[in-house]
């Protein structure tokens, strides 16, 4: 450590850091704790900020870096009521007590977690799964699932390693706040009458959108599917993106991809991607142009985060968070227009250089992002593992259907954009979700995070958060993250 005992607050940015090297000689867990006391210099005004973190080494792997602390929303604490005194004690001492706690918790599965990105070892075991069942500890029946309590006796307090014999379950005061969010029988889920403007006639959109082709420039070809493609390009010089069909789709894919694709005509708000304008000259390759996010696809963009390719970008969990609330904001602006977007994923959204994201449409998400799709047995395709089990069984959609998929959303950002259910039959996914397994706990994700997707998964859908409460929750989380790290 170059952390001293005692010391003066200095009056300009200053890091400390803490080396914690793995030994490779077994897989373990450490969990550390860091208290540091602020007071003034009559000692009788104290603030007491915590860091906690778990360390976790595998077995063959040495000498891993993990100097990073990572700092739990919930575990601040001031005597004085208000954490404003550290800024102001410019002159105060500082005292530092680091507390190792010797239980060392040994895992079947573990890896190096780090708080800013997901890890390799992520890649070679995503999917650990959470069985929903009432206050039991995981059994030896629960094979790699684990349990969580019941949403109406307490908050859940997940285990992070679904495979863990020695995992023990526990109350967390934070989690609590999620019940009070989640669990309320007077708020209820609305109940407002939701439409699906794909399922409208787009002509008379498509209309008032029309451009004369020369207006439309492509530059240069940036994603290609078997019916579709996306170009780069620019419109009445503005930088834009232009997605159109390829000859050999048929008549049927292309109406849906202009009715995908005008779903969002006439709506504006700051997170979502609306289209600009079209051109229908070529009725089997019409122009659909959309502004263009430097980042693009957010789905691309996290998995490209996941495997390094961005040497200038680690995205924290206050980024992770800062996202959610983006894409949930404007899923309550789709909703306050009585519109059910049904395919809330982050392949359907865009990021730019400033971590800006917004909600687009889902026209050629097929094409573009067949895993993510599945054609049942009305022979429609869907995204299965994101939709919510009453849209499953009955295809039922409406607001708690897609807070649900906002659940999977919050999965995937904390995962780096991994893939939800990667071995279960699509065709198992209703029985599966029937028989409350649920997706587990990611690796470096808060408990408070993946409280917050629990209840998005409740079988109930009046159980579920409202959009607002979820909104009241993650600007809490995402305000204590950025006050004190």
């Amino acid at each position: 450590m170059n952390i001293s005992s005692t010391g003066v607050i200095p009056t300009s940015v200053q890091t400390f850091s803490i080396k914690l090297i793995c030994t490779g000689l077994k897989n373990a867990e450490v969990i550390v704790e860091i208290q540091l006391y602020v007071s003034t210099h009559t000692h009788r005004n104290v603030t007491v900020l915590k860091f906690r973190r778990n360390k976790i080494c595998l077995k063959g792997i040495g000498n891993a870096r993990n100097d990073s602390i990572l700092l739990e929303a919930g575990t601040l604490g001031a005597t004085t009521g208000s954490l404003y005194v550290a800024v102001a004690c410019a002159l105060g001492l500082i005292t530092l007590v680091v507390v190792t706690a010797s239980a060392i918790c040994i895992k079947k599965k573990g890896g190096v977690q780090e708080p800013t990105y997901m890890t390799a070892l992520y890649d070679s075991n995503p999917h650990m799964f959470l069985r929903s069942a009432l206050g039991r500890p995981p059994s030896a029946e629960s094979g790699s699932y684990a349990t969580i309590a019941s949403v109406h006796k307490g908050p859940p307090s997940p285990c992070p390693y679904a495979t863990s014999d020695n995992c023990q379950f526990y109350a967390n005061s934070d989690a609590c706040r999620v019940s009070y969010y989640a669990s309320s029988q007077i708020m209820l889920i609305s109940q407002i009458s939701m439409q699906d403007p794909r399922h409208s006639e787009p002509s008379k959109r498509l209309r008032s959108l029309s451009v004369l082709r020369h207006t439309i420039s492509l530059q240069r070809l940036a994603e290609e599917g078997i019916f579709g493609k996306i170009y780069e390009g620019t419109y009445r010089q503005h930088s834009v993106i232009v997605k159109t069909t390829k000859e050999a789709a048929s008549k049927r894919l292309v109406s849906l991809f202009l009715a995908e694709g005008t779903m969002m005509y006439g709506l504006e708000h700051k997170n979502l991607l609306t289209i600009l304008c079209a051109n229908l000259d070529d009725p089997k390759q019409p122009l659909l142009v959309y502004p263009r996010s430097n980042r693009g696809n957010l789905k691309r963009f996290l998995v490209k985060c996941r495997q390094k390719k961005y040497n200038n970008i680690i995205l924290s969990t206050q980024n992770l968070v800062d996202m959610a609330i983006q894409i949930l904001l404007g899923l309550m602006y789709l909703h306050g227009q009585h519109i059910c977007y049904k395919d809330l994923a982050v392949r359907n959204a865009v990021v730019d250089e400033k971590l800006q994201v917004k909600i687009t449409d889902n026209s050629l998400s097929r094409d573009l992002f067949p895993n993510d799709y599945f054609c049942m047995a009305d022979q429609e395709s869907k995204p299965v593992k994101w939709m919510a089990l009453e849209s499953l069984l009955y295809n039922q959609y409406g607001a708690a259907s897609d807070v649900w998929s906002f659940g999977v959303v919050l999965w995937e950002l904390t995962t780096l954009a991994q893939q939800p259910f990667s071995d279960v039959d699509p065709f198992e996914m209703s029985t599966f979700l029937r028989n409350g397994l649920r997706l587990g706990q990611p690796v470096g994700c808060p408990d408070q995070l993946f409280a917050v997707m629990t209840y998005c998964w409740m079988n109930c859908p009046t159980e579920r958060p409202q959009p607002n409460q979820l909104l009241a929750y993650l600007q809490d989380f995402y305000t204590a993250l950025c006050r004190f790290v």
